[in-house]
């Protein structure tokens, strides 16, 4: 059985290690918003985004609804002037997502683009 070299195995696993956390950091990319809301009157309440050209599978069905959470305000905020931002000038979101919670599908970060 032929031997791997230890530079080789040492550059893939690098490479394997590398690649997915710098590919993770925007899993949604380009990203249209059709609608931001904010259904919930509380301090730190969640406002929603539904993309027109971005579907997942929460809730077991296909689905455009994204959720922005964040406990500070000043960063709560920021993300939903971003948000607002891209609706009204068609820019684009790239997000990082988190989890499933019911039909919406929460996102940590956020990134607008022309």
């Amino acid at each position: 059985m032929p031997s791997i070299h230890p530079i080789l195995l040492f550059f893939a696993l690098i490479t394997l290690c590398i690649k997915p956390a710098h590919s993770a950091f925007y899993d949604v990319t380009g990203m249209v918003i059709e609608s931001v809301a904010q259904n919930e009157d509380d301090e730190e309440a969640p406002f929603d985004i539904r993309a027109s050209n971005k579907r997942h599978k929460c809730g077991g069905k296909s689905s455009n609804l994204f959720r922005v959470y964040n406990e500070h305000n000043i960063v709560s905020n920021r993300k939903f002037e971003m948000a607002m931002n891209a609706m009204l000038n068609k820019f684009t979101l790239s997000v990082s997502t988190h989890e499933c919670e019911g039909k919406a599908l929460t996102i940590e970060r956020m990134r607008i683009s022309r």
